[in-house]
């Protein structure tokens, strides 16, 4: 209980806290299913706040693979390739199942 005839003695803390929506703070781990010409290859886990989705288009570039279009819907991405779908499919395996 407060004293209110105490001249203020009993403060209470003030806490100051942003509940600003646009803040870049992860809070969670965000998780996306990753689909190769709408078939299943894995999951990609953003664990820190430094990773992006962007990192697989990275992984397959380095792997050779620039053919490709990538597109995020919900929690589903999506890449797209005329060819090659069977070995972006196994480099992707490779990356999921190394992370």
């Amino acid at each position: 209980m407060i004293d209110r005839n105490n001249n203020g003695n009993n403060m209470l803390p003030f806490i100051s806290v942003d509940f600003d929506s646009n803040s870049d703070v992860k809070l969670n781990e965000d998780q996306y299913e990753v689909y190769v010409n709408g078939s299943f290859v894995g999951r990609k886990t953003l664990k820190t706040q430094g990773e992006d989705l962007s990192d697989i288009d990275d992984f397959l570039r380095n792997q050779g693979f620039s053919d490709f279009t990538s597109s995020v819907d919900g929690d589903h991405y999506t890449i797209t390739v005329d060819h090659q779908d069977d070995e972006v499919s196994n480099a992707l395996s490779v990356y999921f199942n190394n992370r």
